[in-house]
């Protein structure tokens, strides 16, 4: 039977000011999730994407991703007639960036997601913080038999302030997120925002920070680590396991926008075929890593040309 995946999340209208101060437009967001999906998923897998587009941006989002292949139905793609939004991305160093950002779009409600709960799986990402309300992923997980659900939890972390700039916030309702999925997707800082600390953690208080949260009721959780790699965490039998996921060598990043999108990406694709968390995170990590050796969003061009090679285990 082909498997069907909701995606989940918001289309941004992107624009990247590099180090060297020039201005790429791109399609940002929820648009990186689905280009590696449409990539890597067996062909026989439906992506669904779920969300609200703006009707100033819905024929470049629609163009864009049916260029991608047969993959991906559009019928739960809700357009709408306030401006779509658009984030500025500055680059201050190799790794690290600002964004600015306008008004977010409407979130996916309890209504909506009714519309995947028969679904093999739900991929959630938090572009905006606002995508999704908690009463439509909790009505999923208390279903007889709820889909998997895979949580990036990505903006979430993060305020916006009066001039639309992003900063890290503590997120006090975050366990109620967490309890809501199977899979759990954060970054270094977001994990020590969760964990209560406004500082990066070390990497023991990573460990133990990551142990806790599968012990206490997921499956298995990621936690990037940007050019160090990543942390896996899994249950294995009655004890939680972790694998630290080390960097790619030779690697020359020019643009890191969207690899954390395509770690997520990758590795529920991996793990829905395989059902290997340390395979699906190291294929993963392979991925993400090579999502920053080119500037700008995937297209099928640059899969071919900058990830599909460096693929050990192809998935189709």
């Amino acid at each position: 039977m082909p498997k069907t995946l909701a995606v989940l999340g918001t289309f941004i209208r992107d624009t990247i000011i590099t180090l060297d101060r020039r201005h790429i437009e791109s399609i940002g967001g929820l648009y990186h999730s689905l280009a590696y999906l449409a990539s890597l998923a067996a062909p026989e897998t439906v992506l669904r994407p779920l969300c609200y587009v703006g009707d100033d941006f819905y024929p470049t989002v629609k163009q864009a991703l049916a260029a991608l292949g047969s993959h991906i139905q559009f019928d739960l793609m809700r357009r709408v007639s306030q401006p779509n939004t658009a984030v500025t991305l500055i680059y201050r160093s190799a790794e690290g960036r600002d964004e600015v950002t306008t008004p977010p779009m409407a979130a996916i409600t309890k209504r909506d997601v009714v519309a995947v709960a028969q679904h093999d799986a739900v991929l959630v990402n938090m572009i905006t913080g606002e995508d999704v309300e908690l009463e439509a992923l909790q009505h999923l997980k208390a279903r007889p038999q709820p889909p998997f659900v895979y949580l990036d939890f990505h903006s979430r972390a993060l305020g916006i302030d009066e001039h639309g700039r992003r900063y890290y916030r503590e997120a006090p309702d975050w366990r109620e997120w967490v309890s809501a999925c199977d899979i759990l997707q954060v970054n270094e800082m977001e994990a020590a925002t969760l964990a209560g600390s406004r500082d990066p953690l070390t990497d023991e208080a990573l460990i133990k920070f990551g142990k806790s949260l599968v012990a206490e009721n997921l499956s298995a959780c990621n936690i990037t680590l940007a050019g160090r790699g990543a942390l896996l965490f899994y249950r294995a039998k009655d004890s939680v396991v972790h694998e630290r996921i080390p960097p790619q060598k030779k690697l020359h990043p020019v643009d890191v926008i969207g690899c954390g999108d395509a770690f997520g990406a990758a590795f529920l694709t991996h793990l829905m075929e395989s059902g290997d968390h340390l395979a699906a995170a190291r294929f993963a990590n392979t991925v993400a890593g090579r999502n920053s050796t080119f500037i700008g969003s995937l297209t099928p061009e640059k899969f071919r040309a900058h990830v599909q090679p460096y693929l050990d285990v192809p998935l189709r």
